[in-house]
């Protein structure tokens, strides 16, 4: 990449209640400081952010360096998509994707350590490293954290819902506690490179990232790197006995415990007796029957380094 870099940043002005707004005029406001060119395009509706970066990359006379999804998990998965879309068609020279976290949980920011200090991220923009990382894809949608099928899905549409002033992982645990009184295990069938499970079910995730929900520890082992996804199963609960497994999980502790099994594979294919839906990066993602996998280097992204230049 160039020393002085074209970024588009494409904001969602709703994120946090307008911090998506404010942040990403600090953020564009410091690149312009450090020599970078830094162009805002805010987004309206949901799917805006891929319809901007498929627009963006298809426009082979603007030179663009990286696409910044400035928003929460949906905006930088709708971003990354775009983007893997690009590449896998046999694009060249498909720009890198930057983050400025400014959503409820910005659980992909934090597995790549993206915070959201405007002069750190600009930093990163302007002169990160440029590196491969996977993302996860169930059917023909990506993702690039999480995907939930199970009681963990219900919270995320709960949450989703309710719109509450609470953020992060405060809102996870608030909607656990709201969707746990009405919850019951079904019956889920997986098939991977680990074998086949077909039993009734609490919750079932499937990680490119360790953590979802605002720092929830559902997968401590999984990495964007790695080329695999990790599978994390919590078989039938008492509310009782999830009440007491909830602390564990929030620390990356329950994996000893007997309900749960981890696995890791390259693809996973699950289906239910009724269609069930999956979220991932807090936004719905698809529904069961589904057949997810892990998109090795699926995207190059911008990353923190020492030493670069302020």
């Amino acid at each position: 990449m160039p020393e002085s870099r074209n970024i588009l940043l494409v904001v969602n002005p709703a994120a946090q209640r307008g911090r998506g707004a404010r942040l990403g005029a600090r953020v564009a406001a410091r690149l312009r400081e450090m020599g970078a060119r830094a162009t805002v395009r805010p987004t309206a509706a949901r799917d805006d952010a891929r319809r901007i970066t498929r627009e963006a990359v298809a426009n082979r006379s603007e030179r663009l360096d990286c696409l910044a999804a400035c928003g929460g998990d949906g905006t930088v998965q709708e971003v990354a998509g775009a983007l893997a879309d690009a590449r896998l068609s046999g694009m060249s020279d498909v720009p890198a994707l930057g983050v400025v976290p400014a959503g409820r949980c910005n659980d992909f920011a934090r597995a790549l350590g993206i915070d959201r200090d405007v002069e750190s991220v600009a930093t990163t923009l302007a002169h990160g490293c440029r590196v491969p990382v996977d993302l996860g894809r169930a059917n023909d949608h990506y993702f690039c954290t999480v995907a939930t099928l199970g009681i963990d899905a219900e919270v995320s549409r709960f949450v989703d819902e309710m719109r509450m002033p609470l953020s992060g992982t405060a809102a996870y645990l608030y909607g656990t506690l709201r969707v746990l009184l009405r919850y019951r295990a079904r019956q889920v069938r997986l098939e991977g490179d680990f074998g086949t499970i077909d039993e009734p079910l609490f919750m079932a995730t499937t990680a490119n990232t360790a953590c979802y929900g605002g720092a929830i520890h559902v997968a401590p082992g999984a990495s964007p790197t790695d080329g695999v996804l990790d599978v994390c199963v919590v078989g039938p609960l008492s509310k009782r006995r999830a009440l007491r497994l909830l602390p564990t999980l929030l620390r990356g502790q329950h994996t000893g415990e007997p309900e749960v099994r981890l696995m890791r594979t390259r693809q996973l294919h699950v289906t239910t007796p009724e269609p069930s839906e999956l979220w991932a990066d807090g936004e719905p993602l698809a529904h069961t029957p589904v057949h997810l996998e892990a998109i090795p280097g699926a995207i190059d992204m911008l990353r923190p380094r020492r030493g670069i230049p302020t």
